[in-house]
């Protein structure tokens, strides 16, 4: 944080805008110094705060982005599972290769070869988080590894988990899993994927080795993918330790290091099958609340709020042992969200992370160009986002009151000395007038989403609700941090002429923009700003420098303008061996479009060959020599996914062949 001097000067402004035009309003209510990041204003528990899932994001980039993620109000972050990963393929498209990481190779902690960094990469985002008092929850596959099929184990895990392969430790039991028995949901494989002998010695203590690495490295916690599927030791005749190992092993592990409040949940879709209980996985873990979530999913969706009035928590599991999310990213990735607004995404999430005692997960969506380790969407730093997680964790340990009236959802929550609500508009009413609240004094207040006031009197709030159909309404004590993000933060693409990019900011008392170096010119809320350059082929700069008194935040981003108009790729220094004397093709795309098979020519390990407009990436196929239909069948190896340069040059070396 740096100081300046004005802070003065932005109080009076404050004093200014608030005094005399609200009398039961003073600026010592709403504008008492807040904590800052760094001196640990986020909650301190996992489970009592809110978690960013950064899926597919980078360690590095993680990093970057910590004070932004602290401004925002979460106090968590989870990681994607950081074991060895299958098929490596250097830089990739995360709908080609998320799934790689859900089928890793072992039980340690990637060193080499991971499409989201290092071990060492971990380490470093793990200390710098602690200085921001962020959480650091990293997703855990134990159910399995990697296939060859079902019944079989992928060759390469033999040099990761020599023991697990080599004893063949998978069940070899035929069909799917399924609810309809606790062993058809423990003991038969997932998928594709071999389903491990988790009630082994040797399997439970490579798992626990995994943790102990991760321990060391700096996490926090773990979310257990697919723990469904791992039997408990209430399962009769199919019970194991596995969890009592696994959990009570870490748990002690960690209290030898002073660690005494690791955390742990457990992913748990829809049931938990046939003559199970969701309370043998509590005793141990926190456990996803899949069907809850849906409803409330639905619920917006559909435009219908009283579908709420019954929308309950798994029975016997309280509030405190659930976690809610308005998506996951297996929903995403699947194509059950992916066309969801995200206004419904947003209004699903408001009102889970308003809830008392659950924790709710905020999936930050990938963009349709975003390449494993990139971040896609940026509305984890919504003024919407930001605000209900800010009243979430101000009004940690209070009481909450949910009612459903005239098409919206309203969630009081209270104590002794504070009280605000979060209204969602569920069906699209617009403005709210003459709601009944039952535990706010008659007063005005601040919506922090629109800055707008909301009154209470007689027992009924009446105000007006922004366009996204969410109101966070109580008079916060904490001073703001100003925030920026935008639409385009420039990592794909290029543009040849000029690129018009979105850019929101809130709780600014000054706020900044420059374009490639010029004089900074102020601006305020939400803008849309033109690059260019008169420059040919150049680096299109924009910098931004924001205050709230005397917090400031600065931000750079970078845009390419090339005037070049690529039809054709030149692949040059690429290994003769790879090739081999076989037939070289590429294969190329515009994202979100069917590909196509291009031939060339190949010379001395460089491979050119043309595109058409509008193709953004490609990957280089072998195939036997005289081959002249192409088929992903008859392949004989193929590199990873590269985004085609702007000036159709590309260095071979860097590609990788499997």
């Amino acid at each position: 944080m740096i100081k300046k001097i004005g802070l003065v000067m932005s109080l009076l402004l404050v004093t200014f805008l608030f005094v005399g035009c609200r009398p039961n309003i003073t600026t010592a209510d709403l504008l008492s110094q807040e904590p800052t990041v760094a001196d640990g204003y986020l909650v301190d528990n996992v489970q009592d705060g809110l978690i960013l899932h950064a899926w597919n994001w980078s360690m590095s980039l993680i990093e970057e982005h910590l004070e932004d993620i602290a401004i925002a109000g979460f106090s968590t972050v989870q990681i994607s599972p950081m074991q060895p990963q299958k098929d490596y393929f250097g830089v990739a498209s995360w709908g080609s290769s998320w799934w790689k990481l859900y089928q890793p190779l072992g039980f340690s902690v990637a060193t080499e070869n991971h499409s989201l960094g290092t071990k060492d990469d971990l380490e470093s985002l793990c200390t710098a988080a602690d200085a921001y008092g962020i959480k650091i929850i990293v997703d855990v596959v134990a159910n399995h590894l990697a296939g060859g099929d079902n019944i079989t184990l992928n060759e390469n895990i033999a040099g990761y988990e020599p023991e697990i392969y080599n004893q063949n430790l998978i069940h070899q039991n035929s069909g799917y899993v399924s609810d309809s028995s606790i062993y058809a949901v423990t003991k038969l494989p997932l998928g594709g994927y071999p389903d491990l002998m988790t009630e082994s010695t040797v399997v439970q203590e490579r798992v626990l080795s995994l943790l102990k690495e991760y321990v060391d490295a700096g996490v926090d916690g773990f979310r257990f993918d697919a723990a469904k599927h791992i039997e408990t030791p209430e399962d009769g005749e199919y019970a194991s330790n596995f969890w009592l190992y696994v959990i009570d092993g870490i748990n002690d592990y960690a209290e030898t290091l002073g660690i005494d409040n690791l955390y742990f949940y457990g992913e748990i879709l829809n049931t938990v099958g046939a003559d199970r209980s969701f309370t043998a996985y509590t005793e141990y873990m926190s456990v996803t609340a899949s069907s809850l979530s849906d409803t409330i999913r639905h619920a917006i969706v559909n435009r219908n709020a009283n579908t709420l009035q019954t929308a309950s928590y798994i029975t016997d599991v309280s509030a405190n042992k659930t976690v809610l999310w308005a998506e996951s990213h297996d929903l995403y990735a699947g194509g059950t969200t992916l066309d969801t607004s995200d206004e419904t995404i947003t209004k699903a999430y408001a009102i889970e992370a308003s809830r008392k005692d659950a924790t709710t997960l905020y999936f930050a969506r990938p963009s349709d160009t975003s390449f494993m380790g990139e971040i896609g969407s940026y509305l984890w730093q919504s003024v919407e986002v930001s605000s209900v997680n800010k009243f979430h964790n101000y009004f940690v340990g209070s009481e909450e009151d949910i009612t459903i009236e005239d098409g919206f959802f309203l969630n009081e929550r209270f104590n002794d000395t504070s009280s605000g609500v979060v209204i969602v508009d569920v069906e699209r009413n617009g403005d709210i007038s003459g709601v009944a609240v039952s535990h706010m004094a008659d007063g005005y207040y601040m919506d922090q989403v629109s800055g707008e006031y909301f009154r209470v009197k007689n027992g009924e709030i009446s105000g007006s609700i922004s366009d996204s159909g969410i109101a966070v309404v109580y008079n916060n004590v904490y001073e703001p941090k100003p925030a920026v993000y935008v639409s385009d933060d420039g990592i794909h693409g290029s543009f040849s002429d000029t690129k018009t990019i979105s850019v929101y900011s809130y709780n600014t008392t000054e706020a900044y923009y420059s374009l490639n170096g010029d004089d900074k010119v102020a601006f305020s809320g939400n803008i849309d700003l033109e690059l260019s350059s008169p420059d040919l082929n150049v680096i299109v700069t924009l910098d931004f420098e924001l205050w709230y008194g005397d917090y400031k935040i600065e931000r750079h981003y970078e845009y390419v303008k090339s005037n070049i108009v690529v039809t054709e790729v030149v692949v040059s220094n690429i290994d003769d061996g790879a090739v081999a004397g076989n037939k070289i093709v590429a294969w190329t795309w515009s994202q979100g479009e069917e590909g196509k098979w291009m031939e060339g020519t190949y010379v001395n390990g460089t491979f050119t060959f043309d595109i058409e407009t509008g193709d953004d990436y490609f990957l280089l196929v072998t195939f036997p020599s005289g081959t002249d239909t192409f088929n992903w069948e008859i392949k004989i190896a193929q590199t990873n996914d590269v985004e085609i340069p702007s000036d159709g040059l590309y260095d071979g070396s860097q590609l990788i062949w499997n």
